[in-house]
């Protein structure tokens, strides 16, 4: 289920930037918690930066439709800056610090994995569901140990992304 409408939305494409954001953002349909025109459930709190034009996107199609030229994941020999940004808090994370979160989770939940759709359909049929008992973040996400989340504030991470990390990040 995504987000309900808003009026909070912009769209901003090259060579503009969101200003609601610390680090230079850009996308379709953005709301304040980074969600997009693309993926907007509780969990899509997350812009990614890209290693092309050293802007963050909530999403792949969100650079695509913003900018003109190819998406270049962030590079390996960068790991250790600033790649990710939290939608719920402000925090941005390291890629390393991004993904040896992912890989936790990853291990934590003996290696069970929730694969989006990673051919650009529409992902509402990819998100997964919880049940009410589960604790919430501050955002209003659902964590728990076994999810991603941010190591900040807690806030729930979309599981589905481990599907198409290469789209963001070099091998």
């Amino acid at each position: 289920m995504g987000t309900p409408p808003t009026d909070d939305r912009r769209t901003t494409t090259a060579p503009a930037t969101d200003d609601r954001f610390a680090v230079p953002l850009r996308g379709v349909a953005v709301d304040p918690e980074t969600r997009c025109a693309h993926w907007d459930s509780a969990v899509d709190v997350v812009a990614l930066r890209f290693g092309c034009c050293e802007t963050y996107y909530p999403c792949d199609a969100c650079h695509d439709a913003a900018t003109d030229h190819e998406a270049e994941p962030w590079p390996r020999d960068r790991f250790d800056e600033p790649a990710v940004l939290c939608g719920a808090c402000g925090a941005t994370l390291t890629a390393r610090e991004y993904l040896d979160r992912d890989s936790e989770a990853q291990r934590a939940s003996g290696s069970r994995t929730v694969s989006g759709d990673s051919e650009g359909r529409s992902p509402s049929s990819s998100r997964t569901q919880s049940d009410d008992s589960e604790p919430r973040s501050a955002s209003g996400s659902r964590a728990s140990p076994d999810d991603d989340a941010c190591p900040r504030c807690d806030a729930a991470f979309n599981p589905g992304c481990r599907a198409h990390r290469d789209r963001y990040f070099e091998a």
